[in-house]
């Protein structure tokens, strides 16, 4: 019986770009896909033998997936899906047809789950999965590993797929309840030196997922699933010593809700203190979860860098997209992570709805003032599903429903493929001329300099300052329609 299984994150050759050219580089760099690394672990534990491809960070282009898929032979190849990058994703499931017909494409990921009906039709494609896939991807394995029938596949829950016509998809949301259960992501699968974080102090940081889901209600965003799960601390310190044995010095809390709640932050604080863990460690963490006591006991514990989703700096606004925080409350936890010698970095976007001008130019001021390190800066972009996005439609701001058209359509309507962005009140000049602005204003201040040349401490942080430098410099934002190839 084969037991290849493959993992791809695929290359980013056609990902749709919103508007602006992607001549930026992040500050934060890459990470680990640890979705990927989680389903790889549990396949493992499941006796199948499996690879991860994460093409970008790897430098995988097609002609190499095609090689590696020849000599892998793998039974099934599962991809990554975003919306955004469904052109790869369908070039990448046309290779691995191309070598051979009978390996088993499977896709998972948020297109899937938004775009349920329109994914099993694709081209190229066996099977898809909707919601986490951790129990419900071995259990397809297994069902085509034995030649269930359609009847008996379709129990799965979250399975579909696309029989004589018909779409049959199970609309049952697969949702794993206790993470304690799921096995730590074996990081021996991938080459963890190529992921680096510019803002992390050591060359290799160890990326983990503390919980899942999300409660909140922001406009802006579309979140999988609304309950929220979180891994007891004992779990997390079970998986921070196995780290240590890995010979890691740093780690960064990846999921958006690891300080919901403070006392929760504060045990786990506590308990590496009691073991005398020396390890470097930062999250993200949302205003109106941090108090100034798990500030202290954070850097008690030896947290680095917190990073904090703002968005604005106007309090209309932050009401506006329910992002349930003020700027009171902003400026205070900036002050006490200032205080507490934390780094910290804040995310704000413009071209929110009803922002004027003038909001727009006071949320760039306020982002200057309060004493973040570091500060991103983006344009909204109205993904499918979430409020916004259906408020501008409702409104008549947006031609068509544009998302949907590529869903149907992604290789017809890419080419054109345009992001329309809410100019209800500001145009869209003003918006890319704003946004290429933001981040000189903000890193080209003397006394941003001064602070960064103040940290560092070794040639490795000279060097990555010195890039973020040129990055921000020609920085050059422009509107553009899509012109890839398919």
């Amino acid at each position: 019986m084969n037991k290849n299984i493959l993992l791809i994150n695929p290359p980013q050759e056609n990902t749709l770009q919103a508007g602006i050219e992607d001549d930026f580089v992040d500050i934060i760099g890459y990470y680990p896909p640890l979705g990927l690394m989680y389903m790889a672990t549990m396949l493992k534990n499941n006796g199948y033998d499996v690879k991860i491809l994460d093409c970008v960070p790897m430098n995988i282009r097609y002609d190499k997936i095609k090689s590696i898929v020849a000599d892998f032979q793998p039974f099934a190849v599962g991809i990554s899906t975003f919306t955004m990058s469904m052109i790869d994703v369908l070039n990448t499931a046309k290779v691995v047809k191309d070598i051979s017909s009978n390996i088993h494409v499977i896709l998972g990921g948020h297109h899937t789950l938004l775009y349920p009906k329109q994914s099993v039709k694709y081209s190229n494609v066996d099977y898809i999965l909707i919601g986490e896939a951790d129990y419900t991807f071995p259990q397809l394995l297994n069902a085509l590993e034995n030649d269930f029938s359609d009847e008996e596949i379709l129990k799965i829950q979250g399975v579909g797929f696309y029989r004589n016509g018909v779409e049959k998809i199970n609309y049952s949301r697969a949702i794993v309840e206790n993470l304690d259960d799921l096995p730590f992501p074996d990081r021996s699968m991938l080459p963890m030196e190529i992921y680096q974080s510019i803002v992390g102090r050591n060359k290799m940081v160890a990326t983990v997922m503390s919980s899942r889901g999300c409660p909140f209600k922001c406009t802006y965003c579309y979140t999988p699933s609304k309950k929220y799960r979180s891994r007891s601390t004992e779990n997390i310190m079970q998986e921070v010593r196995y780290l240590i044995s890995l010979g890691y010095k740093e780690i960064f809390f990846f999921d958006d809700l690891f300080a919901l709640k403070p006392e929760k932050v504060i045990e786990f604080a506590k308990a590496l203190v009691v073991e005398n863990i020396k390890i470097d460690w930062s999250f993200r963490g949302r205003i109106n979860a941090v108090t100034e006591e798990m500030i202290y006991e954070v850097k008690k514990a030896g947290i680095h860098r917190i990073q904090f989703g703002i968005e604005s700096g106007v309090d209309k606004t932050l009401k506006r997209v329910k992002k349930g925080i003020t700027t009171e409350q902003i400026i205070n936890v900036i002050k006490w992570c200032k205080k507490a010698k934390i780094t910290t970095i804040g995310n704000f976007m413009i071209g929110l709805p009803d922002e004027t001008e003038a909001d727009i130019n006071e949320t760039l001021k306020f982002s200057r003032k309060i004493g973040l390190n570091y500060s991103q800066y983006s344009i909204l972009v109205p993904y499918p599903f979430t409020e916004i996005y259906t408020e501008a439609m409702q409104k008549g701001l947006f031609s068509k429903d544009y998302w949907l058209e590529f869903s149907n359509d992604p290789y017809g309507t890419y080419k054109n493929f345009k992001v329309e962005y809410w100019t209800e009140t500001v145009s869209e000049e003003f918006l890319f001329k704003t946004i290429k602005q933001s981040f000189k204003r903000f890193y080209f201040r003397p006394i941003t300099i001064l602070n960064k040349l103040r940290e560092i401490r070794t040639l490795r942080e000279f060097w990555f300052a010195v890039r973020g430098a040129l990055d921000v410099f020609k920085f050059n934002p422009k509107v553009k329609t899509i012109k890839g190839q398919n």
